[in-house]
């Protein structure tokens, strides 16, 4: 007879007591894991809500012009919050401090009132609610930036407002406001899909607001400076126990900017002046853009940068004024682009400086060799030779045409024919007097690269436009074709593919006018501390030795000639995240070095170090990296003081004998390039402006002055403009007019004489002796 097992006994414990084990040895991990391996985990957990950060705004920097007037600076605002759990028990008595603030601030007391009234603002009541049901000790703004006055009497009221507290804050105030809106730009709330990459930079998408455009978002780490916080230990309620620790705000750094308010204003005025005067000549709307430039051409500074029409940022500047924010985006002439860096124009004449610039290094003519002006220019087709149906004409502005004219009188007189013939060769003149094919496309694009066309010039805002200059393999790309003589025509007077800025054509007429130095084109002066003293000076960048004469060791080239010469080992290449080059250990900017030939002669090599400057805030995401534009053998463009000598001479000459006469200043010698650039875009297409022969055309004028040692470049341009020497002219003589009587008003002098153009001297031509010549071109 079996045994009876007890029922603890036998299989039955051992399971249990297996069971048992597990049990516990199951809850010591679980806490080993809650008390230990995830205890940092749970602390912040504890800690969120034990803790609260309360944040202290910096102020953030000042923004000057080059005379210390403030073009963005903070004033106060004032907020009223109500702090929920300090609010009176009795519904009667919070109904009435309601209904008080709500006469004092506007906003509805309750949700009843809101719903009746149809307005979509939440109410007092509404916000309060909601307050109280996160964390009753916690502030609940219910209304911002309200009067002085009336933050003036709640604070007087405050003992019948139990609860009730205004705040001080700074918000941004523009003073010049649409005069300088595209160079300073606005600020807005963070965007939600920014928010995330900015909490990590250390800002509140709550409290914070960024640079949206302009120098404001160009600079928004500089200016911003650095938010404080106190940190507290709260109750449940969020009532503050103990303050733990203090971080008091840095601010952010002042700002002084090379722009010249008064300046700018004249500049603004004269243009739409002269945009005024065209439509009301014409009896119509004939265009309403323009831009004008003025630059310091020995260091870049801008003293000047109008795109017309603006937009009012100070309607920004408190907070978004929504109903006018949808004008001006919706607006079809885009008075939110700053044209003078993101939009394209084909530049017409002023082109045909940097043309003459290698025609005469190249040796494609000598300087005093004369080409025929008979005003037209007749290319057959190359297919059809037998055709002259099938052949192109290239025109002259002067119909009847120039006669014979030698490079000065072409600059001066802006002769198309010479510049086609010296641009794209004529097949009609001997080689011993034009060099067989001309300038030719290749060389075009080397000496247009090296003046920075195609190229981001760096000036401190963003979304800067590069421009283009057209080769053979762009237009095989972009449309299946071959480059003709014709293009290389178009090409050289500033038509047909060629596309630019205004800045860029401005800082190289700058360049011209210096004598071969490519500058960055700079907006800031100098970083300044709370006091006004300087803690950064200013400091000119080089971004092209155009001209070797002055350059004592290392030159400086651009980015894309750096991309073509080293291909995947260049500094764009390594840099930009979308080349397939990229290479982010090899990519450092400030200590890139190469070295390039840059002699003319295979057999005696030139080798130069070189390095390319890259200018602040730079993003590598212009897509520079283009595999189909290496070329080990490319050669970069140079430019001599004697080539510069005969532009600046045609330059003077179109001032005084030539098509910008009415520039001609009788207190300053002026020198100077006219432009009528041929167009056909989006606008003047549905229009059906684009009429062979007869198509629209833009107004371009660059000058210059002093002659003999240049302080100021002034570049103007009016859009659909007609005629450079009839409508931009203008714009830029009186803008130069401006800038010489502000100059005497500041020195004390007396003012110069009032312009008269009926009384414009002439000067006579130089002769030949007076004329220095490029070294090896004194033939022809």
């Amino acid at each position: 007879m079996s045994r009876r097992l007890m029922p603890f006994q036998g299989w039955r414990l051992t399971l249990f007591q297996a069971v048992m084990f597990a049990m516990f040895a199951l809850f010591s991990i679980r806490m080993y894991d809650l008390q230990i391996a995830r205890e940092g985990e749970f602390q912040a957990y504890a800690d969120d809500n034990r803790l609260n950060q309360l944040p202290l705004a910096a102020p953030r920097g000042v923004i000057f012009d080059r005379y210390d007037r403030p073009l963005a600076k903070n004033v106060p605002a004032y907020n009223v919050t109500v702090v929920p759990a300090a609010l009176p028990s009795d519904p009667d008595e919070e109904l009435l401090i309601f209904n008080r603030l709500s006469a004092l601030v506007g906003v509805p007391p309750t949700a009843a009132i809101a719903a009746a009234s149809g307005s979509n603002i939440r109410s007092i009541e509404e916000l309060v609610a909601e307050g109280e049901g996160i964390a009753p000790f916690r502030a609940v703004t219910i209304a911002q930036d309200v009067e002085f006055h009336v933050a003036l009497q709640i604070k007087e009221e405050s003992i019948s407002l139990p609860g009730v507290d205004v705040f001080p804050v700074y918000v941004r105030e523009y003073p010049t406001g649409a005069l300088t809106a595209h160079i300073i730009g606005y600020m807005a709330p963070i965007p939600p899909e920014e928010a995330e990459a900015l909490i990590e930079q250390g800002y509140n998408p709550a409290y914070d607001r960024t640079g949206v455009d302009g120098i404001e978002y160009f600079l928004e780490s500089t200016l911003s400076g650095q938010r404080g916080y106190i940190l507290r230990e709260v109750d449940v309620a969020g009532e503050e126990i103990q303050q733990l620790e203090r971080v008091e705000p840095r601010p952010g750094q002042n700002v002084r900017l090379t722009i010249d308010v008064d300046l700018q204003r004249a500049a603004e005025e004269v243009l739409a002046k002269r945009i005024n005067l065209l439509n009301a000549d014409y009896n119509q709307i004939i265009s309403q853009q323009g831009v004008v430039i003025a630059m310091n051409p020995q260091n870049g500074q801008v003293l000047a940068m109008v795109s017309y029409p603006g937009y009012d940022n100070s309607r920004f500047a408190r907070a978004i004024d929504v109903a006018y924010y949808l004008d001006v985006v919706g607006d079809p002439l885009k008075p939110l682009v700053n044209n003078a860096i993101r939009s394209l124009y084909p530049p017409g004449s002023v082109w045909k400086l940097i043309t003459a610039s290698g025609a005469m290094e190249e040796g494609v003519i000598a300087p005093l060799s004369t080409l025929n002006d008979p005003g037209s220019l007749v290319v057959e087709n190359r297919y059809a030779p037998n055709d002259p149906a099938a052949a192109q004409t290239f025109v002259c502005h002067k119909r009847d045409g120039h006669g014979l004219v030698d490079i000065f009188g072409a600059i001066a007189q802006s002769c198309n024919v010479y510049f086609y013939q010296v641009g794209g060769g004529n097949t009609n003149v001997p080689e011993v007097t034009l060099r067989s094919g001309g300038l030719g496309i290749t060389d075009l694009f080397r000496y247009s690269t090296a003046y920075g066309i195609g190229s981001e010039l760096g000036v401190e805002l963003p979304s800067e436009t590069q421009g283009r200059m057209p080769d053979p393999d762009w237009k095989r790309i972009r449309y299946g074709e071959n480059w003709s003589t014709g293009d290389t025509y178009n090409a050289s007077l500033g038509q047909g593919y060629v596309l630019v800025t205004p800045l860029q054509l401005a800082s190289m007429v700058a360049t011209v006018a210096n004598g071969g130095t490519l500058y960055q084109p700079t907006i800031i002066d100098s970083y300044l501390d709370a006091e006004g003293n300087v803690l950064e000076p200013f400091q000119s960048h080089v971004l092209r030795n155009v001209d070797l004469a002055d350059v004592q060791g290392t030159l400086t080239l651009t980015l894309v000639e750096d991309m073509i010469m080293k291909g995947p080992s260049s500094l764009a290449c390594t840099c930009e995240p979308d080349s397939q080059y990229y290479n982010p250990v090899r990519c450092d900017a400030p200590s890139y070095v190469n070295s390039a030939d840059i002699s003319a002669d295979p057999m005696n090599p030139d080798i130069r170090n070189y390095t390319v400057y890259i200018p602040e805030n730079y993003v590598f995401n212009g897509a520079v990296c283009r595999p189909n534009r290496f070329d080990q053998n490319y050669r970069p463009a140079f430019v001599t003081q004697a080539t510069y000598d005969i532009i600046h001479e045609g330059m003077r000459m179109a001032v005084t004998v030539g098509t910008a006469q009415k520039a001609n200043l009788p207190y300053v010698e002026v020198a100077g390039k006219t432009g009528t650039a041929e167009y056909c875009d989006d606008i003047a297409r549905p229009l059906g402006l684009c009429v062979p022969g007869n198509w629209p055309a833009h107004a371009w004028f660059s000058a210059y002055a002093p002659y003999d040692n240049p302080e100021i470049v002034i570049m103007g341009f009016v859009y659909n403009g007609k005629e450079g020497s009839i409508w931009a002219l203008p714009v830029v003589v009186e803008t130069m007019e401006a800038y010489f009587r502000l100059k005497n008003e500041r020195e004390g002098i007396p003012p110069p004489p009032a312009f008269d153009p009926n009384l414009v001297p002439t000067i006579p031509a130089p002769s030949p002796d007076e004329i220095q010549l490029p070294e090896g071109n004194q033939g022809g």
